[in-house]
């Protein structure tokens, strides 16, 4: 295995086996619809799945995976948004 650096970790770890192959239906095209409502606590109200060929976590811990998607993704936007900015100059330019 050689990374960016040119080293290379052959002495260290044996080089990784490939991936085992893709269970039947789960191959390119194959999507799950999955919808998650969330109330602002984070408790997940509702639940629903289609056409979901793998399993992977359980329920739960698929719920908190998400909404941590979603604040995440929430905090993100809102650090960005433009128009926070402009607002916050307007109440520093009424401050001054």
């Amino acid at each position: 295995m050689q990374f960016f650096g040119g080293s290379s970790l052959t002495s260290v770890a044996p080089e990784a086996t490939p991936a085992p192959a893709a269970p039947p239906g789960t191959g390119t095209g194959a999507s799950a619809q999955v919808l998650y409502v969330f109330n602002r606590s984070g408790v997940c109200l509702l639940y629903r799945e289609w056409h979901r060929p793998l399993r992977t976590l359980d329920p739960t811990q698929d719920h908190k995976l998400m909404f941590g998607l979603l604040f995440s993704l929430r905090s993100f936007t809102a650090k960005i948004d433009p128009t926070t900015y402009v607002l916050l100059l307007d109440l520093l330019a009424l401050l001054v």
